[in-house]
Order: structure tokens, then C-alpha cells, then sequence
């Protein structure tokens, strides 16, 4: 699920004092980091360790903003800053305003991303046709859920799905999907669905690393969690 990032990202990355900063687009409107109180974003790709999870992303965020209105869509970024360098923002997350309350300025909102969407009850369209495909059925669960399939997703197309019975719902549907492929759905940094296989990631990814990206050692061996 790695992001295409700069030269100077990884640099930066990798240098001490490095800090990130996050600045929130609402509605069109962007607040820098300079108007943030304080946020942060309950994501993972489990509910519960193994596969067929399809778990929603919670942001919560205090921020001075002019306005933050009702169902307002939140777009996070992040960027690295060390002294007067500083990276590209990396979009880290869309969010939909669920509840906000605001006070002397300062606005305290809870957000949850796209998967929220797929709690609802699928009635299929008549003009649909059953068993329909993996790759078919998550392309319209992602239309009702105006959303894109990250093009990373890979379907088996000899899996099928029935016509959705005892109140199913999108999510549901998701997730029987995900555990016939050994993996899990998230909601991307740009807002896109992807499936993760469970052992897609590479075996370099389990190493032990420091903040700033550096190997961590014993005995002058790295240290590989199973």
C-alpha cells in the first residue's frame, strides 16, 4: 500500500529532527497546520487478525476552521519538514463529517472514510444478473459507495456471488469477497478500495526499523518479527 513518494521524501525520511505536519482540506477550504489543535485517525486492516475484514477509518479532529459544514468531506495530507526543506503533501485519508460541535472557533469533528458507505443493505439493481463475478461485484458494490477501485485490486474472476439474501449488506458482501482471497479491503490514502492479500507484503517490510528508517540490530544482525 506504499505511496509513490520523492527523492526528498525519502531523504528526509531518514534524517533526524524530521517532523510531519498534516493540513486538512474541508469542502474545498484548506487549514494548514498552523490551525490544528490536534487529530488522529483509528484505521487498520483489522478488526479482528486474519482475513476478511473490511474496516472503517475514524478521524477526530480539532482544528480552528471558519466553518466546518454539515457532511462536509475532510481530505488529510501530510508532508515532512526539516528546517526550511520540505516535502510534497501525500493524501493520507478522505473523511466524512458524521458529528462537529464548535467553540470559540475551535472546531472538534468525528469523521469516518468511505467504508462507512457500505453499511447498508444491498438490493441489487433488477438489470443485474447473478452469480455475478468478484471483479463485477466490487466494481457496483464501489459505484453505489461512489467510490474508485484502487487498480492494485487484484480479483479472481472464476469467483462468484450470489444474489445478495438475509439483508446482506455492502460491506457484508466485501468481506465474504476478501476472506475468498485471503485478504482484507481498506480505504486508501486518495479514497480508493483496495484489496490487501494477507501476505502481500514483503519480507523486507517485517524488519525492525527506527523512525527515521534506520535497520535495528542485535549482535550486528537485523531483527525479523514473524
Amino acid at each position: 500500500m506504499a505511496q509513490e513518494t520523492s527523492s526528498l521524501w525519502k531523504a528526509l525520511l531518514r534524517t533526524k529532527g524530521t517532523k510531519k505536519e498534516y493540513q486538512f482540506d474541508i469542502n474545498g477550504t484548506v487549514y494548514g497546520p498552523e490551525r490544528e489543535v490536534e487529530h488522529s485517525v483509528d484505521a487498520g486492516l483489522y478488526e479482528e487478525f486474519g482475513i476478511g475484514n473490511a474496516a472503517t477509518a475514524k478521524l477526530t479532529l480539532k482544528l480552528y476552521a471558519d466553518s466546518v459544514p454539515r457532511a462536509a468531506t475532510i481530505r488529510r495530507y501530510v508532508r515532512l519538514k526539516n528546517g526550511s526543506q520540505a516535502t510534497e503533501w501525500l493524501p493520507k485519508g478522505v473523511f466524512f463529517t458524521n458529528r462537529r460541535s464548535e467553540e470559540d472557533g475551535q472546531w472538534t469533528v468525528e469523521a469516518f472514510d468511505a467504508m462507512r458507505k457500505a453499511e447498508r443493505v444491498w438490493t441489487p439493481d433488477q438489470s443485474l444478473t447473478f452469480p455475478m463475478t468478484a471483479p463485477n461485484a466490487v466494481a457496483e458494490i464501489a459505484r453505489i459507495m461512489q467510490v474508485q477501485v484502487d487498480p492494485r485490486t487484484q480479483l479472481d474472476p472464476s469467483y462468484t456471488i450470489d444474489y445478495p439474501a438475509n439483508d446482506y449488506t455492502l460491506r457484508d458482501e466485501l468481506r465474504f469477497i476478501a476472506a475468498a482471497h485471503a485478504g482484507n479491503w481498506v480505504v486508501t490514502g486518495e479514497g480508493k478500495l483496495l484489496l490487501v492479500p494477507l501476505l502481500s507484503a514483503p519480507p523486507e517490510t517485517f524488519y525492525l526499523v527506527t523512525e527515521y528508517g534506520e535497520p535495528i540490530t542485535f549482535g550486528g544482525v537485523r531483527i525479523l518479527v514473524r
